[in-house]
């Protein structure tokens, strides 16, 4: 595959801010791709810069270079590894940990550019492409969807909102159809019911469009509970409740310290210890089967000691800022038996090559993958196709949303493609 051109240009995400979007053409076929990067505004302090920190313009500048480069000097792609010639170029000019002077998103938006381009060549999808590159002919597996249902934390400026930064809800169904719908049912739900509960609520959403409630922690969970029950009696289907606690926004540097932690006391502040049985409580008070950074980000002892105290391995303990779709801290968390689970964010690490390879090295130790959206998303659907074409079992990625819905929309085509029910 030969590119007949690609560039990029600036557009906003759906917190209004700056980012990338690449068009690219495929010689001798007609159509075009276009992809484009997310942001996120929870940060793990090990992620990539997401732009040069020359500022964006400098990684458009760079990237329409790189697109007359490609297409000059008619470099061939021809499978998922050739993104090597794209990261060793870059990598002359950018040999830094962080992509200081290119960016996570600079990289990360351009392989998936060529990549989608790699599929167009080929006249498939490009979970398609991506499942069969290795010669694999089984038949796929649809994600299952984690849903922000509810959420607080740095993703909302209000005064009164929760400290957890994300109630999340996983339904136990065989299809994703069917999970996208309980989901949907689910939110109407729990929107209903904090119209009845919370007062203060004037229907802000995060910007995840989650419900951006001021009840306290201890109450939303509690709430949830009564969702979970009604879908149980209307529907007969179960539904898993998760959290992302987002904890290093909690964290002071010698404690934990909460802003609006239950109903009759509104601060609290936690040791390290303390936190440890305050969560491995909550887990277990509310039957909860996923908590992602429960603990501050770089606290891979704190991730043990839980994991320990609470014991039960069906619990996923879940690493984002701790891992930082990273190899090194992956490996370094598997052999400290600090998670069971790993979120999956390629921007976080740019290159798409080294984003496969902390989902081969996950697999390979049974650390669930789940590959999510950011905070501010766009209409690329790119993390879709991945989660099919890598086999990723949870997609996280909103419940409503123009840009969440992309996601999901595009899953339920998928999910037709295949011939499962939809």
């Amino acid at each position: 595959m030969q590119l007949a051109n690609l560039s990029a240009r600036k557009i906003l995400n759906s917190r209004k801010e700056e980012t990338i979007a690449v068009v690219a053409e495929v010689k001798g076929i007609k159509g075009k791709i276009e992809t484009s990067a997310p942001s996120g505004k929870s940060k793990g302090q090990c992620e990539v810069r997401a732009f040069s920190n020359k500022g964006i313009d400098f990684s458009i500048t760079f990237l329409n270079a790189l697109g007359k480069k490609l297409v000059d000097e008619k470099i061939k792609f021809e499978t998922f590894n050739d993104l090597e010639r794209i990261e060793n170029f870059v990598r002359k000019y950018d040999q830094s940990k962080d992509l200081k002077f290119i960016g996570g998103n600079t990289l990360y938006v351009v392989e998936a550019a060529i990549l989608k381009a790699l599929a167009l060549s080929q006249e498939q999808d490009l979970w398609k492409f991506l499942l069969y590159d290795k010669k694999q002919k089984q038949k796929p597996i649809m994600p299952k969807p984690l849903g922000n249902c509810i959420g607080g934390g740095l993703h909302i400026k209000q005064p009164f909102k929760t400290d957890f930064q994300e109630f999340l809800l996983l339904p136990k169904t065989k299809y994703f159809f069917d999970s996208y719908f309980i989901n949907l049912q689910a939110y109407k739900e729990a929107k209903n019911l904090l119209k009845e509960k919370d007062k203060q609520w004037r229907g802000n959403l995060t910007d995840e469009s989650a419900l951006a409630t001021t009840l306290d922690n201890e109450s939303v969970l509690a709430l949830l509970q009564e969702v979970k029950q009604k879908i149980k009696d209307k529907f007969g289907i179960d539904i898993g409740i998760g959290l992302d606690m987002a904890t290093s926004s909690l964290w002071s540097g010698k404690t934990y310290k909460y802003q609006n932690y239950n109903s009759s006391k509104k601060k609290k502040t936690f040791t390290k210890e303390e936190h440890i049985s305050y969560v491995s409580k909550i887990i277990k008070k509310n039957s909860l089967i996923y908590v992602e950074d429960p603990m501050y980000e770089k606290d891979f002892d704190g991730f043990v000691r839980l994991r320990k105290k609470i014991n039960n391995s069906s619990v996923l303990i879940c690493g984002d800022d701790l891992t930082c779709t990273h190899l090194d801290r992956l490996d370094r968390a598997i052999k400290s038996r600090a998670i069971n689970a790993i979120i999956v964010k390629p921007n976080q690490i740019g290159s798409l090559i080294e984003t496969k390879k902390v989902v081969d090295l996950a697999k390979k130790h049974n650390i669930t993958t789940i590959i999510s959206h950011r905070s501010g998303e766009t209409m690329d659907n790119t993390i879709a196709h991945l989660a099919v074409g890598w086999q990723i079992p949870i997609i996280k990625t909103g419940i409503l949303g123009k840009e969440r819905l992309a996601k999901l929309n595009e899953l339920l085509r998928i999910e037709r493609s295949i011939g499962t029910k939809s």
